[in-house]
């Protein structure tokens, strides 16, 4: 049996595979906790959420926000003229935000004396793991609990090659040098759609492909409606209930062929279809580690693998694909792996999507809501009824509530329009209390402001919404 050797210096209460949201927070928390630990990066920390998703996406679509904002500046009485885009500013200043992300988040390990090693971390045991350095050094690291955060990566379409000039995924599109005049997007979730906007609003034609009925299919179908009729009037052509049959690129474009027959040519793709569990090349077959399906790990409610000591959290364990939900799991394995007994809560987590204009989500959809056979009633409320959403020339979008009938008590609530993405909290806290709906309906709210919505959605589940016509 072959020996590794383990120096002193690398052994260590908690070794964590991953420094995104759900590795560098764990790694805090376990620190916190007064752990000794070491955490092993293949790349930059921070991981997909800040290098290639969550915050390069949100620092385009500011940029993209506040140039629709300036195209509409006459409307305000302001004149802006010769307005135009540098898109190469515009890449430069996502760069700085990223780097800055990174730059924290080093700083918080450095204060937290936790140690920091890149590398290619593979499993020899399972507590044992070995790290390829690139400057080709091998070290052997050991730990009393180890912690799995390696992520995930873009899925592919079969017979679609990403070759990162034509043809992208939604990492290396973050990293195109100019704007296409037109691009088509295979997907149409949260990604796909945030992409739409962003290149929109910069003047690019765009197509969307979604091979199920609406957009944001995870959404409920009132916003997801809303979502596509503002789409539409930006120009954004939408091909809902449609598959890919063939992808061709030839010397002047590239050209969809949907299952219906139809064609679209663009002069760029990207494929926005999901994510795949980043468990490959692990060693995972060295650990004793159960992976289901998909080579997802299996944990439990305590974050823990079938092996008793190791943990997994973030994309790779398999749950909600989301960041937030993966710095949540980080910090439950953490606890867990220092001794603790906290279990990981599914139940209400909000989601938003950073289209224009916003969707934010919590608690049961209606269609949800009708499949566990429970009564409901509902609210809505449109944002053009709100004097804050006129004053500020917002006035697309609703919120739907849906509550209990019986107990009133509200069970979800969904926001499209301006802000969502910042309201919906209100929401979650709401819901998470056990809230009725008559119970936000009175409590007050200033004016005029974008969460009077809330109140007044509220209100309308008992049919007492004072400004719905």
């Amino acid at each position: 049996m072959e020996r590794h050797v383990v120096s002193e210096a690398n052994l260590f209460d908690i070794v964590i595979l991953g420094a995104g949201p759900a590795g560098y927070v764990a790694a805090i928390r376990a620190a916190q906790l007064k752990k000794k630990v070491c955490v092993l990066e293949k790349d930059e920390v921070g991981g997909t959420c800040l290098n290639r998703g969550c915050i390069p996406t949100k620092s385009i679509i500011a940029s993209a926000n506040l140039f629709n904002s300036i195209k509409r500046a006459s409307e305000f009485g302001i004149n802006a003229e010769n307005i135009n885009l540098d898109f190469s500013i515009v890449q430069e200043r996502k760069k700085k935000v990223v780097e800055s992300g990174i730059n924290g988040i080093k700083s918080l390990f450095k204060n937290y004396n936790i140690k920091l090693e890149y590398g290619t971390a593979e499993f020899k045991e399972p507590f044992l793991i070995e790290n390829q350095k690139k400057n080709g050094y091998t070290e052997n690291i050991k730990g009393d609990k180890v912690i799995i955060s390696t992520g995930s990566y873009p899925a592919d379409i079969k017979g679609v090659h990403v070759d990162n000039e034509y043809m992208f995924d939604s990492d290396s599109i973050l990293n195109i040098e100019s704007l296409p005049n037109s691009l088509t997007i295979i997907g149409g979730g949260a990604v796909g759609c945030e992409f739409a906007h962003i290149f929109n609003s910069f003047g690019v034609k765009i197509n969307i492909v979604e091979q199920l009925s609406h957009l944001i299919p995870s959404e409920d179908e009132d916003i997801s409606a809303t979502l596509e009729r503002e789409f539409k009037k930006k120009g954004i052509k939408i091909y809902t209930n449609k598959k890919v049959n063939t992808v061709l690129k030839d010397n002047t474009n590239i050209k969809v062929t949907l299952s219906d027959g139809s064609e679209i040519k663009s002069d760029k793709l990207l494929i926005a279809a999901g994510r795949r569990f980043n468990t490959s090349g692990l060693g995972i077959e060295n650990s004793g580690i159960k992976t289901g399906e998909k080579d997802n790990i299996l944990v439990n409610d305590k974050m823990e693998s079938s092996v008793a000591g190791i943990y997994a959290a973030g994309d790779v364990a398999g749950n909600a694909m989301l960041a937030y939900v993966a710095s949540k799991e980080g910090i439950v394995a953490a606890e867990n792996a220092a001794g603790g007994e906290k279990k990981m809560d599914y139940s209400l987590i909000p989601s938003t999507v950073f289209t224009e204009p916003e969707i934010g989500c919590a608690g049961l959809k209606e269609r949800e809501a009708e499949e566990k056979g429970i009564k409901i009633n509902r609210g809505s409320f449109q944002f053009r009824s709100l004097g804050r959403a006129h004053a500020s020339g917002e006035i697309s979008g609703m919120v739907k509530f849906i509550s209990d009938a019986d107990t009133d008590k509200i069970l979800g609530v969904h926001i499209i329009g301006a802000h969502a993405t910042e309201m919906i909290h209100e929401a979650v806290v709401a819901i998470k209390m056990g809230m009725k709906s008559r119970e936000l309906e009175d409590t007050m709210h200033s004016h005029p402001v974008y969460s009077e919505v809330l109140m007044e959605g509220a209100a309308d589940v008992n049919k007492r919404a004072i400004h719905k016509i």
